[in-house]
């Protein structure tokens, strides 16, 4: 049989109720006291009830974060969450969408039925009726990287059309002529803010963006190989391609060298999101988004409203950083490393490198 609280209190002489206060710390109870409780719990190896303390408090001290595990991106993002959960006492629950409305809804719903205190979301495509109930039902939420048309919410992410608009720009400057673009689901904020970016750089460069030139589809490895192929099966093909985010980049790798074009000598390529975090050693040139300040920015942002649910929502829009390789073509002399490590200019480490070989 279970030992209750009760078994507790009568092994420690002391009411129920002091003996809750001593072990949940709330409420007056003296320094002797709780240390007698605290023994007799100890001694009886008393575990406390979660579910029941959580219907007592309304708090089961539970974050969960729902995302796309698979992509390394998300896993840095993922650590800071959880690092900063932990700092202000919750404990987070990972939720893989795998970028699925369906498995995103469900889990949304597993979620309610557990109380959980609040959630942080990197919501995928047709997710506006799910978050619109989350916000009916007023459990505090927080949209990470993306945001969603006609929901109101706290949010934070990284510049996506800023970034974009900035590393088409260095393509001009660099000297390309035709630059494709291969982006994620056209009903995704990023994907949309991307493409922005780069057809601003360049109209400002006196360049008519060629539709051609621009596809949408999925945040994937294989939707950047078909894309590529794609491209280059055009008369008037790329010579550069801005890949919308890491895994695309492989693809698109992938696709070239299946081709027997090389990169940067036949084609560049150049990414949104740091392939590093996926091949450990400095190739392409990339926008890199600072993950571990997202992730402690969402948590504080949902304590914040946890405190204040009335609170106007906040949107934070976080710089990001242009980081060059030689995947681009530029002066090898004018690279910068990569944080944390050292330029290396003789192709992506481990498997993309294989790609590259031939």
């Amino acid at each position: 049989m279970a030992v209750t609280l009760r078994d507790v209190a009568a092994l420690a002489g002391v009411s129920a109720i002091t003996a809750s206060r001593a072990l949940n710390n709330s409420g007056y109870v003296s320094q002797q006291t709780r240390a007698r409780v605290l023994a007799a719990a100890d001694q009886l190896s008393y575990v406390p009830n979660a579910v029941a303390s959580s219907l007592r408090s309304n708090k089961t001290q539970l974050f969960a974060f729902l995302t796309d595990i698979t992509n390394p991106f998300w896993a840095l993002v993922e650590r800071s969450i959880e690092d900063a959960a932990q700092e202000g006492g919750y404990s987070v629950i990972l939720c893989n969408t795998d970028e699925d409305r369906v498995k995103e809804a469900r889990y949304i719903d597993l979620l309610l039925r557990m109380r959980v205190d609040g959630l942080i979301i990197a919501p995928t495509r047709g997710s506006t009726g799910i978050l619109q109930t989350l916000a009916r039902r007023q459990l505090p939420f927080v949209l990470i990287d993306r945001l969603v048309q006609g929901v109101v919410a706290d949010s934070v992410r990284g510049d996506s059309r800023g970034g974009a608009y900035t590393i088409t720009q260095h393509l001009i400057a660099t000297g390309y002529r035709r630059i494709g673009i291969i982006s994620g689901p056209l009903t995704v904020s990023t994907a949309e803010e991307r493409v922005a970016g780069y057809k601003q750089a360049l109209e400002e460069a006196g360049r008519a963006p060629d539709p051609s030139l621009i596809l949408y589809g999925q945040y994937s490895e294989s939707w950047g190989y078909q894309a590529t192929q794609k491209l280059m099966a055009r008369r008037s093909c790329p010579d550069a391609i801005f890949a919308a985010n890491n895994f695309i980049a492989l693809g698109v790798l992938e696709a070239l060298h299946t081709s027997g074009l090389q990169v940067p000598q036949d084609v560049a390529v150049v990414s949104f999101d740091d392939v590093t975090q996926i091949t450990s050693t400095r190739f392409l040139t990339t926008i890199v988004q600072p993950a571990a300040e997202m992730g402690r920015i969402a948590v504080r942002l949902l304590l914040d409203r946890l405190a204040g649910p009335d609170k106007a929502p906040e949107d934070i829009v976080l710089p990001v950083e242009l980081i060059l390789g030689s995947s681009c073509g530029c002066d090898p002399r004018a690279i910068a490393p990569a944080r944390g490590g050292d330029v290396s200019l003789s192709g992506v480490a481990g498997r993309a490198t294989d790609l590259l070989r031939g």
